[in-house]
């Protein structure tokens, strides 16, 4: 057994054999189509082939699609279980940051300030790279609307 965490990787085999599948199946039944209807002339009978055809190009197209739909959400999966954001009272400047390791989950709260650059309207971690190399001054957790890049 590998020391690699399954979780940490966007595809597992079986995901890899299901999309060499799917693809080779529907390949299979896009080169049947084309030499069925090249060996005919009746349109009618071409139409036929032309469905046997489409029929394949979307087992390909769902198989990859579903293949990314995969690897998206078993990223979103691992971006949250690294940095898990929850806001606190509107009194505090702070986010408590809730982190998990192997073991299960522990809960070592960090504090992040939220922070704006002159002329800013949103609320940025200090870390984002929008806020990068400005002159920053804290802000309130209630206080104007969450960056979409660092997502505070």
């Amino acid at each position: 057994m590998s020391g690699v965490d399954g979780r940490t990787l966007p595809w597992r085999d079986r995901d890899v054999v299901t999309v060499c599948g799917t693809t080779l199946a529907g390949l299979a039944l896009i080169v049947t189509a084309w030499f069925g209807a090249g060996g005919t002339v009746s349109t009618a009978r071409q139409a036929a082939w032309l469905n046997l055809g489409v029929a394949g190009f979307a087992v390909c197209a769902g198989g990859l699609c579903l293949w990314l739909l995969k690897a998206r959400r078993t990223l979103g999966e691992r971006r949250i279980s690294l940095v898990a954001l929850a806001p606190v009272d509107d009194d505090e400047d702070m986010l408590p940051v809730t982190r998990t390791h192997r073991g299960g989950p522990r809960d070592t709260t960090l504090a992040l300030p939220l922070v704006r650059a002159e002329g800013m309207d949103l609320a940025h971690h200090p870390g984002c790279p929008l806020v990068a190399g400005k002159d920053v001054t804290p802000v309130g957790v209630g206080e104007g609307d969450p960056c979409g890049v660092c997502a505070a």
